[in-house]
C-alpha cells in the first residue's frame, strides 16, 4: 500500500485539457489589453502633439499679410504652416526624448492647419483662431485582436486604426481691422 499517494482513476488528463480550454481565452484577453494600450497610448500622444502644434501656431504674431503664398504653405521652409506641422511631427516622433506614439511613421500622419478670422463682438475688431487636426493610422500589431479592432473604423481590413484629434487656439494679437477677406486660410 502507498501512502500520500492517492489518484482518483481517469482524472490524470484533466488539468490539461481544462488548460487547453482556458489558455487561448487567457491569451486573447492578454494580449487584447496590450494592444489597446498600445492603441490608447498613441492617442494620448496624438492629442498631446495636436495640442503641443496649436500652442506653436499661437505663438505667431499674424496679420493678413502672412497668408502671403511665400510665407504661409507648407512647401516653404520656415513658414507658418511648415513650422507648426515640423512641431507635430517632431512631438510624435520623440524629438524632445520622449517617443509620444511607439512606433511612429510619418507617412502615416495627415494633419490641417487652419486660420479663422473671428469678429470681437464689443469692438467690432477681428482676432484670429488657430485650428490643427490630425489623423494618424495607427498600426495593430496583434493579429487576431487587430481584426476586431480594425473593423471599427472607416477603411476595414488595412490593418491600421484610424486616431483622430483636433485643437483649437485663439492667437494674441493686438486687435485687427476687419480684413479685406475674411476666408478661412487652410494649409494641409
Amino acid at each position: 500500500m502507498s501512502r500520500g499517494r492517492h489518484r482518483a482513476h481517469g482524472t490524470s488528463g484533466q488539468s490539461m485539457a481544462e488548460f487547453a480550454l482556458v489558455a487561448p481565452i487567457f491569451l486573447l484577453l492578454l494580449f487584447s489589453v496590450i494592444q489597446l494600450g498600445l492603441v490608447f497610448g498613441a492617442h494620448n500622444g496624438l492629442v498631446d502633439g495636436v495640442r503641443s502644434a496649436a500652442r506653436r501656431a499661437a505663438t505667431y504674431r499674424i496679420n493678413e499679410q502672412s497668408f502671403d503664398p511665400t510665407v504661409f504653405p507648407f512647401s516653404v521652409p520656415g513658414s507658418i504652416c511648415n513650422t507648426v506641422r515640423t512641431e507635430l511631427t517632431d512631438r510624435l516622433r520623440g524629438a524632445q526624448g520622449q517617443e509620444l506614439v511607439v512606433g511612429f511613421v510619418p507617412a502615416n500622419l495627415s494633419s490641417t492647419i487652419a486660420y479663422e478670422w473671428q469678429p470681437n463682438p464689443e469692438t467690432g475688431q477681428y482676432f484670429l483662431v488657430a485650428h490643427i487636426s490630425a489623423t494618424y493610422k495607427n498600426p495593430l500589431y496583434v493579429p487576431l485582436v487587430s481584426f476586431f479592432l480594425d473593423s471599427s473604423d472607416a477603411t476595414p481590413g488595412d490593418g491600421f486604426l484610424t486616431l483622430s484629434a483636433s485643437e483649437q487656439m485663439r492667437i494674441e494679437n493686438p486687435p485687427l481691422d476687419p480684413p479685406g477677406s475674411l476666408s478661412t486660410h487652410t494649409c494641409t
